[in-house]
């Protein structure tokens, strides 16, 4: 008995992930501290660099912050004008030379240089996913620049992969769009010819080498694509209640509920659980090898990594 008490305990020292009997055991966040506040935070994100950015929908802005939370910069504020938001809801540092936001109200994204300079404004269109032969080719094919659809969209997610492709939840019509590197809308991912995977309400956006990962509500779950937009498979279906935000680090994906993290590695197998005791349900998170940072929609917080489930 004194054995098994023994492994248990260092297992969870070192962060072993599940106890000795092949179980994912829970694991109790030690408190946090706030380093930011805010109005109305969205969504966080992280660059290179270990700059963080905010994006707050009260005042319409997305801010830079240190590593401990200090302002940097401010960009943005209500409008419609380039450069200006209204009801941001994401933001993508990408390789941390362009930042992307996902300007809901306004139907767009907007992307900005790494001094916040406005850059260019892609329109989120609508796509009729009924049209048959929309199916599996560029959508720029049928129309320039997205012709075939009308900027009606709501992004509410966005994400670049390494090869400078563009991903956005739009939350109008319940599906993701793809742009190529020119910028040219190439695809609607998740539609009705997606079979299985089939999107119903998107809300979030992660990416890793090989797959594009959608959290869905409606499915509890997360919706695993190729980079193609193929769907491979489902992760935590019927598992993932109310999910909110996805990231991925260290290899594993990261499902941000409202009152704790999930974690499951590339098979879709369950690895972490941490929970989170918070004055308000979780909005985002970003891991990093020593801290996670942990926003609602009031506070960024910053918990050291030593309690955590490694």
């Amino acid at each position: 008995m004194r054995c098994w008490i023994f492994v248990l305990v260092i297992g969870l020292a070192l962060g072993v992930v599940g106890d000795v009997r092949g179980q994912t055991p829970e694991v109790t966040a030690p408190p946090l501290r706030t380093i930011a506040t805010f109005e109305e935070a969205q969504a966080l994100a992280r660059d290179g660099r270990g700059s963080l950015y905010v994006v707050d929908g009260g005042p319409n802005v997305v801010v830079q912050l240190d590593p401990d939370g200090t302002l940097l910069r401010t960009l943005g504020g209500s409008g419609t004008a380039p450069g200006a938001f209204y009801d941001p809801r994401d933001v993508d540092p990408t390789n941390g030379l362009v930042l992307v936001v996902a300007d809901a109200g306004n139907g767009r994204l907007q992307r900005f240089s790494r001094q916040f300079v406005p850059l260019e404004v892609l329109p989120v269109v609508r796509v009729d996913r009924y049209v048959p032969e929309q199916a599996g080719q560029p959508i720029y094919s049928l129309g320039e620049r997205g012709e075939v659809g009308t900027p009606e969209g709501r992004p509410i997610a966005v994400i670049t992969n390494a090869a400078d492709e563009t991903f956005a939840v739009d939350a109008a019509q319940g599906i993701v769009l793809k742009w190529d590197p020119q910028r040219r809308l190439e695809r609607a991912i998740g539609g009705y010819d997606a079979g299985d995977g089939t999107l119903s309400d998107p809300v979030a956006l992660a990416l890793d080498d090989r797959y594009l990962y959608v959290a869905d509500r409606t499915e509890a779950g997360v919706a695993v694509y190729d980079h193609l937009g193929s769907f491979v498979r489902w992760i935590g279906r019927d598992q993932l209640v109310d999910v909110r935000a996805l990231t991925v680090a260290e290899g594993q994906l990261w499902c941000v509920l409202p009152d704790r993290v999930r974690a499951y590695d590339a098979t879709g197998r369950h690895r972490r659980e941490l929970a989170i005791a918070t004055e308000a349900p979780l909005v985002d998170v970003s891991v990093t090898e020593d801290v996670l940072y942990v926003l609602t929609s009031r506070r960024l917080s910053i918990m050291p990594r030593a309690g955590d489930a490694h």
